[in-house]
């Protein structure tokens, strides 16, 4: 089974209901890359979406966008 491509957008609150609504289980995590060619790691529950990014300056963010809209950033550790 190939898993599916997709992007968002945090600010858009309805298409992250959407993508959260659809991939909910959070059972496997979606990789990739963003715009700036980091390292991602996606997990997609049914209330929230957990977007790790392995940042070029050795860091790790995590953002985590709630399905009320509300958005936290973290940054935990050290990745390289």
């Amino acid at each position: 089974m190939q898993k599916p491509v997709f992007s968002f957008n945090p600010s858009d609150v309805s298409g992250m209901r959407k993508l959260m609504d659809e991939f909910g289980n959070g059972q496997y995590p979606f990789s990739g890359k963003n715009e700036n060619g980091e390292e991602t790691t996606c997990y997609v529950y049914t209330d929230r979406i957990v977007l790790y990014t392995n940042q070029n300056n050795g860091w790790r963010r995590e953002n985590i966008y709630h399905r009320d809209g509300t958005v936290e950033e973290l940054f935990t550790e050290k990745w390289k």
